[in-house]
């Protein structure tokens, strides 16, 4: 059953790609690492470069996904060469070559319980109905994650 809902979810993130005309979809989620710490890795993606992004571990406060965890509000970079000081900080900024991007948490009651990044490899201006559009795809995403936790 898991993995009929794992394709569902990789499925819905190749939609959303073509859909939100993105280049990167990535769905990071809550995952423990071998001290029994919750960490935050990159489970689902689309149109990924490489594997590197399931090397990627975030603390909650992090890196983008971190971020949007701890905060549990939406975080938008238009310019990683120009937002980003540090980008040993954003992994994924480097390992997918993303520019611009947009990350929003899925929430579960007032809990986060995945974050949903759209990211485009070229800058481009992230505006309010985009961050609107993928906040309202999470209605699709949620279901599937409470169904991939049992």
């Amino acid at each position: 059953m898991t993995l009929n809902v794992e394709q569902k979810i990789i499925d819905l993130l190749i939609e959303i790609r073509l859909q939100l005309e993105v280049d990167f979809v990535g769905l990071a989620m809550a995952a423990e690492n071998e001290d029994g710490d919750v960490v935050i890795k990159w489970k689902y993606v689309s149109n990924n470069r490489n594997n590197r992004y399931q090397k990627i571990v975030l603390q909650v406060g992090k890196g983008i996904a971190g971020i949007v965890w701890k905060t549990a509000r939406p975080y938008v970079i238009e310019d990683a060469k120009k937002d980003i000081q540090e980008t040993k900080d954003f992994p994924l900024t480097i390992t997918e070559q993303l520019v611009s991007m947009a990350a929003i948490p899925l929430l579960h009651g007032h809990e986060v319980q995945a974050v949903l990044l759209g990211g485009f490899r070229k800058r481009k201006t992230i505006n309010q109905p985009f961050i609107d559009e993928l906040i309202s795809i999470c209605t699709e995403i949620n279901p599937l994650i409470d169904e991939l936790r049992g």
